[in-house]
């Protein structure tokens, strides 16, 4: 994790940090394919996220809400999906980047959850879920998928 407060410029958790993501995209991944819009809401402070994907495991959609908590500084996501998902994450930096993780427990194991982005272009990048068993010492790659941004029309 970073060392540098909410309030650096160079910050990758800056009030900037998710605007590489903003935008229409198409989505492909081993199997499947999608789409993702994500838009500043509610006078910019927040980034709404509305998902749709199809798979041989059929169709999901899913919305998730990201904002940047004023007294912290820390970015937060909520995600919901039509499997029945709910996850509460909170922004890390990942590489120079901004990332969002998770730690929950099953069937008394501490399991580390996150998603990165890598590959960040103008038009395109990969968003990766991941899950560590280990305490983040090394980190297995359960989700990748490729974004292409739509051609404005």
């Amino acid at each position: 994790m970073s060392d540098m407060t909410p309030d650096d410029a160079r910050d990758p958790l800056g009030p900037d940090a998710l605007d590489f993501w903003l935008g229409e995209w198409d989505l492909t991944w081993a199997g499947g394919q999608g789409t993702n819009r994500l838009a500043r809401v509610v006078g910019g402070q927040g980034i709404l996220e509305d998902f749709e994907g199809h798979d041989q495991d059929g169709t999901m959609r899913g919305m998730s809400l990201s904002m940047r908590e004023r007294e912290t500084g820390r970015w937060r996501q909520t995600w919901i999906d039509s499997h029945g998902s709910y996850l509460d994450l909170a922004g890390i930096e990942v590489d120079g980047r901004i990332a969002f993780w998770r730690t929950l427990v099953v069937d008394g194991k501490r399991i580390q959850q996150r998603m990165i982005w890598s590959h960040v272009s103008a038009d395109a990048l990969r968003w990766v879920w991941q899950r560590s068993v280990d305490d983040g010492e090394t980190w297995m790659a359960v989700w990748s998928i490729d974004y292409r941004r739509r051609a404005a029309s």
